[in-house]
């Protein structure tokens, strides 16, 4: 038998929902998926499964999430962009990011760091998720590097 795998597009009209619910359905674990190349799949068990816990009452969840503590389930983002800056620079600052995220420390949670840079426009841009302490401690390494200056 062959494995069928639904998009979030393919589901947000089988499950009367929009794409960012349901993406968000994804990151919560509500909805179990892979990720296959940029996309989000569902294999088609894995829907049966979620409609059936939603069909059964799983809404349960709810007053679990109320019991955990609010630092648990706060997540914080930011973006900091530096312009007029070489790739050469732009790559050491990432990597000191890339350290921080890579210590260990108790305070970092569950982070997500993307970098981009633009050549043509000699931006760099540091995009940042993760615990208020992480995002606090991340923007004051930005604040001793512009200390520096």
């Amino acid at each position: 038998m062959d494995s069928v795998f639904f998009s979030i597009k393919d589901l947000a009209p089988i499950l009367k929902l929009h794409p960012k619910t349901i993406h968000r359905f994804i990151k919560e674990g509500k909805i179990k998926a892979r990720k296959i190349g940029r996309s989000w799949m569902v294999h088609q068990d894995d829907l049966k499964e979620y409609v059936h816990a939603e069909l059964a009452g799983g809404n349960e969840s709810q007053p679990e999430s109320e019991a955990t503590s609010l630092s648990s389930r706060i997540s914080v983002s930011a973006v900091v962009e530096i312009s007029g800056q070489n790739a050469e620079d732009a790559s050491r600052v990432s990597n000191s990011i890339l350290a921080l995220l890579n210590s260990g420390h108790d305070t970092v949670g569950s982070p997500r760091y993307d970098f981009i840079y633009h050549p043509e426009t000699m931006k760099a841009r540091h995009v940042l998720y993760g615990s208020p302490s992480f995002i606090s401690e991340v923007l004051k390494s930005f604040d001793v590097l512009c200390s520096q200056d």
